[in-house]
């Protein structure tokens, strides 16, 4: 298929003159604003948007189709729209590694099957790789499209809904207290515990100064910059005073049945901090359910004197993961015991492609590509060896769904005990 001439792409950073969006800055965040079907962005939310863009170190790729003419909205704004920022991936270990975030990915319906969403995202991953980044992360609005480029589902995510009509009684005593506070003052607090909790959260992405400007109130989501009414905070300090964990929620109102709390954003460091944010918003007069998200091995059903208060409402995928370099993605990876695995990887987009060697001996791990007619014991597509990666699919799960083939009778075995880890892999960042 030939190159269309008619479209010119452009990568740029976004810009702030003189406290406004660029003409181009403005255009770009109208144009992801649109795809995403939001509420148009007003002049004073869009220099907020352009300052966190940039903030970010975000890089704007946009799409233009020089054939559209007037009336065409087409003929100034992009077509499609892609933005990429760096971060860091928590695999384990406190490790924590830089990753290639990609957001803001839309293409107008009136450019669909075009291959401009295959030409932006293999050329940015091209990119990405050749800049020596490790992996590449996103979270999905549709679970159909990344899987072709070697994403797989890395972490999911739960919302619950807790029965509060008889309070949140814990099985244990508090170990720290929680404070209520202003939700502004969560600005000082809230870099700190977000930090604290990357730092031991496998699947973890770092947090953007969004996430610190949405858990202050000083905005509800990317579509409605605005500061968030009745917002009330709270802050749980450990036992020796130090802030571990923040909750912000609001109150449903009085015309929802029943009156419920909904959590807003919540990041705790310790399971001591969230169970006890969870039991102070539990004592609230007349509230009678509490609604938030969380890991799926949430602490706080088992913390709780009655576990069936809290119901799972909703289980969904969340972070989808692309290993870019699987040398150094495996190699860094901490593993449950020493053993070999020879693996056929199939990468479509060529970065993982082939049969590689891991061995783990002493808890060090050793990667390289097999000798030429090496017979793989294992094989798999480099979008579910994201899945196993953080663990959390399991080789048995990925085998079973046929998604991993099995060439020997030891390496199922052997790479469930590679892989295996000590907690579910939990991502609270949206991006």
């Amino acid at each position: 298929m030939s190159e269309d001439t008619t479209i010119r792409i452009e990568r740029f950073e976004p810009e702030l003159i003189d406290g406004v969006p660029s003409a181009a800055t403005a255009e770009f965040l109208t144009a992801i604003s649109r795809g995403f079907h939001e509420a148009a962005l007003e002049a004073g939310e869009l220099k907020i948007l352009a300052g966190l863009e940039a903030n970010d170190n975000t890089t704007f790729t946009a799409v233009y189709d020089e054939s559209a003419v007037q009336p065409s909205l087409h003929a100034e704004a992009p077509v499609a729209t892609y933005a990429s920022f760096p971060g860091t991936l928590n695999i384990g270990g406190g490790n924590l590694m830089p990753v290639h975030q990609i957001t803001s990915v839309t293409v107008s319906p009136t450019h669909r099957r075009r291959g401009l969403l295959r030409r932006l995202i293999t050329e940015d991953l091209a990119g990405a790789r050749e800049a020596g980044m490790v992996f590449a992360a996103l979270t999905a609005s549709e679970a159909t499209i990344y899987g072709r480029f070697g994403f797989g589902r890395a972490t999911q995510r739960a919302r619950f809904a807790l029965k509060t009509h008889r309070g949140a009684d814990l099985r244990v005593e508090n170990e720290g207290t929680v404070v209520a506070i202003a939700p502004g003052e969560l600005k000082n607090y809230a870099p700190g515990i977000f930090a604290a909790a990357h730092a031991h959260t496998l699947g973890s992405i770092s947090a953007t100064q969004f996430d610190v400007g949405q858990a202050a109130g000083l905005w509800e989501d990317y579509d409605s910059l605005k500061p968030v009414k009745n917002l009330r905070a709270a802050l749980h300090l450990d036992a020796q005073g130090r802030p571990d964990g923040f909750m912000s929620y609001l109150f449903s109102g009085w015309k929802t049945a029943p009156p419920t709390m909904e959590i807003g954003q919540m990041c705790t460091a310790t399971g001591a901090a969230r169970r006890e944010l969870i039991a102070y918003l539990g004592a609230h007069d007349l509230v009678e359910k509490i609604t938030g998200r969380g890991p799926v091995d949430d602490v706080v059903p088992t913390a709780l004197e009655n576990a069936r208060a809290y119901k799972v409402t909703s289980l969904g995928d969340h972070l989808w993961l692309r290993i870019l370099d699987l040398e150094t993605a495996l190699s860094a990876r901490s593993y449950g015991r020493d053993g070999h695995i020879r693996l056929r990887v199939h990468d479509a987009l060529g970065f993982a492609d082939g049969i590689w060697d891991l061995m783990v001996q002493d808890a060090s791990a050793g990667v390289r590509r097999a000798p030429e007619g090496a017979v793989p014991e294992a094989s798999v597509d480099v979008r579910d060896l994201a899945s196993l990666y953080l663990g959390g699919f399991s080789a048995t799960h990925l085998a079973a769904s046929g998604v991993l083939r099995v060439h020997a009778p030891e390496a199922l075995g052997t790479l469930n005990a590679l892989f295996a880890t000590d907690t579910v892999p939990y991502c609270q960042a949206d991006f």
